[in-house]
């Protein structure tokens, strides 16, 4: 149980072993990108913060991931890369594991969904990136099923490590750390859902009604409108 999990070594020892290992690896001419977080809330951003709502309802989901706040705020997780479908980490625990998570892709109905709902919606990249756009598209952009961050049946994780849990304490930690990169830069999220961004900055062609708008004028004017 997530609860129960303690580590085999100290923080103390976590942290240097982190921090000299990072040390190392670079002398040995690795370049390596490492994330660290000791704040609290872990993103300050709309991106890097849903990205982290949805862990929290995946963990009240029975999903373990605590475990990786730690070593994330320890220094351990020594690098991180996000690409398409695709987050590559080494963490430092008792050894440097090797961590893959492929992130199957949204289907074309959920994409055209989403585009449905955003579609006209969405003044600019840069309010998208920011999450300044309405709140009922921002409602479908991070519903917890059917939305834009993955879903647990959605990550494909593998560690080099020999914990048999999944996620484990490693894979754990990538997500978060990947949350933090998010964070910073939300044009990270869209390139690890290979979705283009500007696939929900369409408009709608001239005297179309979408069904966004058909449902706002149905409850307007009390009538149902059949898109059909």
């Amino acid at each position: 149980m997530c609860d129960d999990f303690t580590p085999r070594l100290r923080v103390k020892d976590l942290e240097k072993l982190a921090a000299e290992r990072l040390v190392s690896l670079r002398a040995e001419g690795e370049e390596l990108h490492p994330v660290v977080n000791t704040t609290r809330r872990l993103a300050a951003n709309f991106w890097g913060s849903a990205w982290m709502r949805h862990l929290a309802r995946c963990e009240a989901g029975g999903l373990c991931l605590a475990p990786g706040r730690a070593l994330l705020r320890h220094g351990c997780v020594l690098d991180l890369r996000i690409a398409p479908g695709l987050i590559t980490a080494k963490v430092s625990a008792e050894e440097v594991f090797e961590v893959s998570l492929r992130i199957s892709p949204p289907d074309e109905e959920l994409l055209e969904n989403l585009r449905k709902a955003c579609c006209g919606r969405i003044d600019s990249l840069v309010a998208l990136m920011e999450g300044k756009v309405d709140a009922a598209v921002l409602e479908h952009l991070c519903a917890e099923e059917g939305g834009l961050l993955p879903e647990p049946a959605d990550w494909h994780m593998s560690c080099s490590c020999p914990e048999w849990g999944e996620p484990c304490t490693h894979a754990a930690a990538a997500i978060y750390a990947a949350g933090c990169l998010i964070d910073a830069d939300p044009m990270l999220l869209f390139t690890l859902r290979c979705v283009p961004p500007e696939l929900f900055l369409e408009k709608p062609a001239p005297g179309v009604v979408t069904d966004y708008d058909a449902a706002a004028l149905g409850k307007a004017f009390g009538i149902e409108l059949d898109l059909e």
